[in-house]
């Protein structure tokens, strides 16, 4: 990793500045929300420090990230370019329930926890995937035109017979018995006799 640890109380008190590039491919957790790992992340952290009223000393940092991401459009679903640029102010604490506790009352910056080895890596790859929007999108775009329709699978549909009405059918056979001279009313005893309720089905 190109991003250094870093000694926040040293830091602060001196007033130092640190910045550099870190490969997108090396950050695992921001690469897997993105369709492409080409490119970096610029970064810049600047520390400094101050005298309150009370005597004590506060502790500063002022983080600053840019880089252009690749991200999947969520309609078109095709690559779209971000570009992320990122600033972010801390004030530093000496622990974590000092900063839930100061954390409620704290509007202008974010708290963080300081140490002496400090994971700058962590923090700059954190900003940076809050910073993703939630629903990336191109300008203007609309979701892919719907499949244009078979034209000849709809014209051979409408020229298929429809299904036969089996009454209709049975209408039909009267009709031509009748032509041919024959009864319409048949023989009571020529009809088949009903089917036994209790003999098996056939399938």
């Amino acid at each position: 990793m190109t991003v250094p640890t870093i000694d926040t109380h040293e830091f602060t008190r001196r007033g130092d500045v640190a910045e550099g590039r870190v490969p997108l491919a090396e950050l695992e957790r921001l690469g897997s929300l993105l369709v492409a790992d080409d490119g970096e992340l610029v970064w810049r952290l600047a520390g400094d420090s101050e005298l309150g009223a009370d005597g004590s000393r506060r502790a500063h940092l002022h983080l600053a990230l840019s880089a252009t991401l690749a991200m999947r459009c969520v309609r078109c679903l095709e690559r779209i370019d971000i570009p992320l640029d990122v600033e972010r102010d801390y004030r530093l604490v000496a622990t974590e329930a000092q900063a839930e506790q100061e954390d409620v009352d704290e509007d202008e910056v974010d708290l963080l926890v300081g140490a002496r080895r400090f994971d700058l890596a962590g923090l700059v790859e954190d900003e940076a995937i809050m910073a993703l929007p939630p629903a990336p999108r191109h300008d203007g775009c609309s979701a892919p035109a719907a499949a244009a329709v078979d034209v000849d699978s709809v014209q051979s549909e409408a020229a298929a017979p429809s299904p036969r009405n089996p009454f209709a059918a049975l209408g039909a056979l009267r009709d031509g018995a009748e032509q041919r001279g024959g009864d319409a009313s048949a023989d009571p005893s020529d009809e088949p006799a009903p089917a036994d309720p209790a003999a098996p089905r056939r399938g």
